[in-house]
């Protein structure tokens, strides 16, 4: 098997490195924390200092019961965000035992791909699980990865942020590898981009980003924003060439209304030709314009629906009678769901409250989808219509979905914990 290669810390790795030991080091004063590991960047020497942030993976000792489990669980997300306050470059946290995580690889391979690194800073040493991409779903799960990548860069885009735009692009740019097999391993970013070289035709602003990848991104480099999000286009439709069984039906429109679940927001997609560059650049501008606007194709929408999100195409059915796509079949929806059944999913989602992306009341219409769907076969096409039949089906809605940490931690967590073991069953 192949493996990431080990380089030698920069300054700014070794910095962060350090931020992490101390951080760790105090959670570890924590009773259930066994270790704690660096993932992505920070574990694999690719920090850039003062842009970059250092995700964690906590270890704790199984615990006795969910009313236990979801005590500790808020303790730890309380401290943790204290020590954001110290060290705001602390950025996601993962949280398991051993064994699930474990399960975790072995049912969301991707996830050991998108981590890239594995690092320990504190506790005992624990080797990693390999994540192995044996079976065809094994395989498919790594576009989900993809798509987070994906539905990650508009928001960047606005900001402004080339470097987040940039590696985003690049995870894209692993996934296709890995998924097309011309990469046997998750390779660092620098490896990916020499990848890509090899596919993208030779251009100015190809050597421009080159350049100012290697330098760190320290410069003026937004003008190479819409050509880098218009390769961004370009991978998703040459994905779809690879991607078996696609979803039926074509001719969908320029714009397509949604509201995405499950924070149901409203979301306005504009589907383009990357090849036409004229048509790219009006919608773009209107993306950064305004923040409900996405810029895809149709390409890149059908994949989504059949790996990422399957519940969207009900929201979108809804305002568009006439949409020529088939539904996604059955098995896109138990697959998506079967992705999901995993209690790092609701954990990690708590300790983002207070945050910039904070996931937390997505979680309850989440599994209450998940249920309604299993047990009755029902998809709903807003939070209201969802809402209302999971109270005709089972009466009163079960969750609060208050962004507080004590809420969401004694209250919504359990919930969504209990459901997940149903629904594994």
């Amino acid at each position: 098997m192949a493996f990431l290669p080990v380089s030698m810390p920069n300054l700014g790795t070794t910095i962060y490195r350090f931020i992490a030991w101390i951080a760790a080091r105090q959670l570890g004063r924590l009773d259930p924390v066994l270790s704690v590991y660096v993932r992505r960047s920070v574990a694999c020497s690719e920090v850039a200092f003062g842009r970059s942030d250092i995700d964690l993976h906590i270890l704790i000792k199984p615990l006795p019961d969910i009313k236990v489990e979801a005590e500790v669980l808020r303790n730890l997300a309380v401290f943790y965000a204290r020590l954001k306050r110290l060290f705001p470059c602390l950025g996601d946290c993962n949280v398991s035992t051993r064994a699930e995580l474990e399960s975790l690889y072995r049912n969301r391979p991707y996830t050991w791909y998108r981590d890239r690194g594995w690092l320990r800073v504190y506790g005992e040493e624990f080797v990693r699980p390999y994540g192995t991409l044996t079976t065809a779903t094994a395989h498919d799960s790594l576009l989900w990865w993809f798509f987070w990548a994906w539905e990650r860069l508009p928001g960047f885009f606005r900001a402004g942020n080339v470097r987040t735009c940039c590696n985003l692009f690049l995870d894209m740019v692993n996934v296709y590898g890995l998924y097309i097999g011309a990469l046997h391993a998750p390779q660092r970013r620098a490896a990916v981009l020499q990848y890509w070289r090899t596919l993208c035709p030779p251009s100015q602003e190809l050597e421009i980003l080159t350049r100012s990848f290697s330098a760190g991104f320290l410069g003026r480099y937004r003008p190479l924003l819409p050509w880098l999000y218009t390769e961004g286009l370009k991978l998703c439709n040459a994905l779809f060439l690879h991607v078996p069984h696609p979803l039926e039906g074509e001719g969908c429109g320029a714009t397509i209304h949604s509201q995405v679940p499950f924070s149901f927001a409203p979301r306005t997609y504009l589907l383009v030709d990357p090849l036409r560059a004229e048509q790219v650049t009006s919608a773009l501008a209107a993306m950064q314009r305004d923040a409900q606007v996405f810029v895809t194709t149709e390409k890149a929408l059908k994949l989504s629906f059949f790996h990422r999100n399957p519940w969207e195409y009900y929201t979108i059915k809804a305002h568009h009678q006439d949409f020529p796509c088939a539904p996604p079949p059955a098995g896109a929806l138990q697959q998506v769901m079967h992705l999901s059944l995993h209690k790092e999913h609701p954990r990690s989602a708590g300790f983002s409250i207070g945050g910039k992306t904070d996931r937390s009341r997505t979680i309850g219409p989440q599994y209450a989808q998940y249920r309604l769907y299993t047990e009755y076969g029902r998809v709903a096409a807003s939070a209201e219509q969802l809402i209302q039949q999971y109270q005709r089906h089972y009466g009163a809605w079960p969750y609060k979905g208050v962004a507080s940490r004590d809420e969401y931690f004694l209250h919504d967590y359990p919930v969504a914990c209990r459901a997940i073991e149903d629904l594994s069953r």
